[in-house]
């Protein structure tokens, strides 16, 4: 599997407008993302990108003043990981929960906030005896924090085949030898969960709501982020759309989670 990456200068440049952009991006496609002096270098699998449709998004932004100039270069996966592991990961999650990751391509290394926010929680609860989901995983990294607190089933998805690699990598060099790891989308979920994870972007998160909900145990959690706290009111109402009240809210910087109880 190819990819490419878009190396998109920003002005004004400022941490804020990163993330933005980041968001916008992971809507279209876009599946990691590296900050940058000047901006940030967005990848994409090379038959998913479109230049013109990058070019548009980029000249409506939805921050006023804002400009931009970019450069796009293909890139082979292997030399892409090696590098990303050499120059850009900061293993942030094993310092603080001890949860070891090598997380090439995939999103969900723990510099992130809502990779970490989500992380810092799931590691204050007690899971013993859950079955529990990572949906969308990357890395696997907040399945790997359910396994750790004590969940006796873990089931993890994602719709990119170089995700589930990682998280069968990762959930290996965790010690998690019987996790399910499942290439696709919320179609893919069986059975009933007590704790759903779902760290996606806006769009995914409401589109596939009934599906957590008819997979979520009654009593369980479906615990979602990967927006910001202005998208919060959309992802709450489609909730209550199915039955699921909010127990919870977190916040790390711009970004927001919620915890809903079915």
């Amino acid at each position: 599997m190819n990819y490419l990456f878009a190396d998109i200068k920003i002005q004004p440049y400022s941490a804020d407008n990163c993330d933005i952009l980041c968001a916008v991006l992971g809507d279209e496609g876009y599946d990691s993302f590296e900050i940058t002096d000047t901006g940030v270098k967005a990848y994409i699998q090379v038959d998913k990108f479109d230049d013109d449709r990058l070019s548009l998004l980029l000249n409506d932004f939805v921050v006023p003043d804002v400009t931009f100039e970019y450069s796009v270069n293909e890139l082979e996966n292997k030399d892409w990981n090696e590098e990303w592991e050499k120059t850009s990961f900061t293993p942030v999650l094993e310092e603080q929960f001890g949860i070891k990751l090598c997380p090439k391509m995939a999103f969900g290394s723990g510099s992130h906030d809502t990779t970490y926010m989500l992380a810092e929680y799931l590691m204050k609860k007690d899971l013993k005896g859950k079955r529990v989901l990572d949906m969308g995983c990357g890395t696997g990294v907040l399945g790997i924090a359910m396994s750790k607190r004590g969940a006796s089933e873990l089931v993890a998805i994602d719709i990119d085949e170089m995700s589930v690699q990682n998280t069968k990598e990762n959930m290996l060099l965790n010690g998690i030898d019987d996790a399910e790891v499942i290439l696709g989308d919320a179609t893919k979920i069986q059975g009933s969960f007590d704790v759903i994870v779902a760290n996606i972007h806006k769009n995914v998160l409401i589109n596939d709501m009934s599906a957590y909900e008819s997979h979520l145990a009654q009593g369980g959690i479906l615990i979602m982020s990967g927006f910001f706290a202005d998208d919060a009111s959309d992802i709450q109402d489609a909730a209550k759309l199915y039955g699921m009240s909010v127990i919870d809210i977190l916040n790390r910087n711009e970004w927001t989670a919620l915890v809903v109880c079915k």
